[in-house]
This record gives C-alpha cells, structure tokens and sequence, in this order.
C-alpha cells in the first residue's frame, strides 16, 4: 500500500469510479476522513500530517474491512492500493478532508473488455460513510465494455450487486419504497388523519387512490422530468398539509358537519402531489437505477403503495377495535383529540424544517 500526497483533487467527494477490465477491478473512491474511527486524535474533522503517519496500519486495516468487492467465493483480494490524502480545496498546506483511495481487486474470472455479457454474482461493499448528511451516500460509476450503471451506496443500503437482472431491481426498490413508508412519520401521520377521519369503505378506497395517484405523478415527474425542486420548501410544505388537513376535519367535526367527499378527495390528491414531490426528493438521494430507470421507479411506487395498504388495513383494525366499542360522543371526542393533536405535531414539524 502506498500513500502520496494530493495536489489536486483527483475525485469529487463521495463519488467514485469502478472499471472491470480483464482478471482486474480498478477502484477511485473520494471517502471523506470523519468515516474512520479512531484516526482524527484531535476531533477536529480533518487529518494533520502526524495522524496520517501515526494511522496509516489502521486506515489499511479499516478500508480492507469495510470496502469490499465479493463474488460467490467471498471477498476478491485488494491490491495495489494507493492512497492520496486530499485537502479542501486543493491547498497542500490544510488538514486532509478527504481520502482518495485507488485499489485493483483480482477477479476470479478474467473479463472481456467487449464482451455481450455483463459479470455476475459481483457485489460491492461500503461501510465508510461520514457524520455529516452530505457524507451519506457514496456514488459509483461502473464500466465494464460498453455496459454502465451507477451504484448509489448508503448506511441503509451499505451493498448493491453489479448489473442485475430487471426483476432483482424491481424487488431492490419495493424493500426501498415499503421502508419509506414505514420510517417517515410525517406520512403515516398525514395517513392517519385522513383515514381516521371516517367514512365508508367505498370512501376510504376513494382516499387511498387519490393520495396513490396523486403522489406517484409528481414522484415519476420528479425523477424522470427532472422538475426543479427543492427539499427546502417541500419538506415544510408537508407538514403543512398535515396541519392543513387535520384543522379542517377537527373544524367541520366540531361544528357537526360532514366533510362533502368530493372535497376531501381533490383536498387529498393536491397533499399528495406535495408528498410525492417529498418521496421524489427522498429517492434522489437514492438514484434510480441507472439501466432499469423505469423498473426501479416501478418497483419503489408498488413498495409505497404496498406499506400504504398495510398501514390502512392496520389503522381500519385499530379503529374497529378501540373505537366501536365506544359511545358514539366519546368517539366523537377522540377523533378531536387525535386530529388536534396532529395539528399541533405538524405546527412542530413545519417550524422545524422551516428553520
């Protein structure tokens, strides 16, 4: 292992490139230094010239451990590796922000550089990712002959395999859109209050296809459009239209009037639009397979839709089992509470992300 000293950048921070050519896959990966443990004595962020030295075992030992490229036989052996420490903006003189790290990996099998076949059962593997949320993802181009695909690694998504098939794309993105779902409050929360807000089934349906195809159109818009937005406005946008929603319902419930269902549907379907922008927003971080652009937008919408059903199927039992065993006046009080209680979560949220 060698290490040289950078003059210049030779990789923008938290991108790489990984070409396989013949019996060799040659890795450039920008990592930045806070995805080391135990290096940055001082704690200040950055690599001086003494803790280069004094680490350099437990920076070899760290990238053997957690960069890796494996195929059915386990992890292929890394050689070659050389290491160039970089400074912010390209002055030698600064503490080392980023780590360039160049390695070979030896194949098992050697590959043609034009070939018509893609190499299978190849899978890599990241664990250095940074504190900061800019240090989250880790992107990879990858050539081999003429095919191409762009890896997009993450703390939750640490291993992704080389050229999938189709099938194993669309099934990637379901598990990507179902964890969306299930891990971000703000939507299930939006969820609940125009769920729990009543109706008959044929209602509730009626909701649900509304929120389903008003966020899957922006989402498709989003990402396949590229429609400029931005993550600053639409975050607290969507906590507003939780606040939106639940002090109307809490308002017309208080006066004893039902909500005309027309209205909540268009109210619904222009939330949602909002929303989908949010999840596009979320599955940018991500990227959309590269190869299989459509497939993997697919994929995730069926695994949102998939979670949303989940979540109204678990909400309509909690509701039939807590709630009908009710008087209908206490009924009535718990769905104020809960819809004023969502207002104020949503107030919180919206000042939050505002600031």
């Amino acid at each position: 292992m060698a290490c040289a000293s950078a003059q210049a950048h030779l990789m923008v921070a938290q991108k790489g490139t990984l070409n396989l050519q013949g019996d060799g896959a040659y890795l450039v990966v920008s990592l930045p230094v806070s995805a080391f443990v135990g290096i940055d004595d001082d704690g200040d962020g950055a690599w001086s010239a003494e803790e280069l030295g004094v680490h350099g075992p437990q920076i070899q030992k760290q990238l053997q451990t957690h960069l890796r490229l494996r195929d059915a036989q386990g992890p292929r052996p890394m050689d070659a590796v050389t290491l160039v420490p970089t400074p912010p903006d390209e002055k030698p003189g600064d503490p080392v922000t980023q780590l360039v790290v160049l390695a070979r990996f030896k194949l098992a099998l050697a590959l043609q550089a034009d070939g018509p076949e893609t190499p299978k059962g190849l899978w890599v593997h990241s664990g250095l990712f940074g504190r900061a949320q800019a240090e989250q993802k880790l992107s990879i181009a990858v050539t081999q002959g003429r095919h191409k695909q762009l890896l997009v690694l993450t703390p939750e998504q640490p291993e992704l395999p080389l050229f999938p098939s189709g099938w194993r794309v669309v099934a990637d993105y379901v598990v990507l859109g179902m964890m969306h779902i299930l891990t971000g409050w703000d939507h299930l929360m939006f969820l609940a209050v125009v769920l729990l807000g009543g109706g008959t089934w044929w209602q509730i349906l009626g909701i649900l296809s509304a929120f389903t195809v008003g966020h899957a159109l922006t989402l498709a818009w989003g990402l396949l459009g590229q429609v400029p937005f931005s993550a600053h406005w639409v975050e607290p946008t969507i906590a507003m239209t939780i606040v939106g929603m639940a002090a109307v319902e809490f308002w017309q419930r208080q006066r004893k009037r039902e909500i005309d269902i027309l209205w909540r549907l268009a109210a619904v379907f222009a939330c949602a639009l909002v929303h989908g922008l949010g999840l596009a927003s979320s599955l940018q971080a991500i990227g959309l397979d590269a190869a299989h652009r459509v497939w993997s937008l697919l994929g995730f919408n069926l695994g949102v839709e998939l979670a949303q059903c989940a979540v109204a199927l678990a909400l309509a039992g909690m509701a039939t089992l807590l709630l009908s065993r009710l008087p209908a006046i206490v009924q009535a009080r718990v769905r104020l509470l809960w819809l004023a209680s969502a207002v104020v979560v949503g107030g919180l949220w919206f000042i939050e992300r505002l600031l």
